[in-house]
């Protein structure tokens, strides 16, 4: 796990999804199920993508089933697909824990006007 945190490249898709969720947020657009939908292709995307990526490499003349060669793409797509989909499912709960505080919040705001007598 030490190698992930240390990768960058691991932490692209992540990236997007996160300043994608905090401009929405900055805008005071409603952060939809839209969003949550299209980052979740997106990192699953990143899984064919590796592949061939990293078939894309392995295509040089020295790699022969006698001598397996590694590809560092196919893990980099794979880690940014992963990390992409637990980035997805914790911005989707951070999101739902912001809109149930700010709703409540709203909610007490608005009491006390209502509360008074002519």
């Amino acid at each position: 796990m030490e190698w992930v945190a240390a990768n960058p490249v691991a932490w692209i898709v992540p990236g997007l999804l996160v300043g994608a969720w905090i401009a929405l947020r900055l805008l005071r657009r409603p952060v939809w199920p839209w969003f949550f939908l299209a980052a979740a292709v997106l990192a699953v995307s990143c899984f064919p993508a590796g592949m061939f990526a990293g078939r894309a490499e392995l295509a040089e003349p020295n790699c022969t089933p006698g001598n397996l060669c590694f590809s560092a793409d196919e893990v980099d797509w794979w880690l940014n697909g992963l990390l992409g989909l637990l980035t997805t499912c914790a911005l989707a709960v951070l999101t739902a824990v912001v809109d149930l505080v700010l709703a409540l919040v709203r909610r007490e705001s608005a009491d006390p006007a209502v509360d008074r007598k002519p």
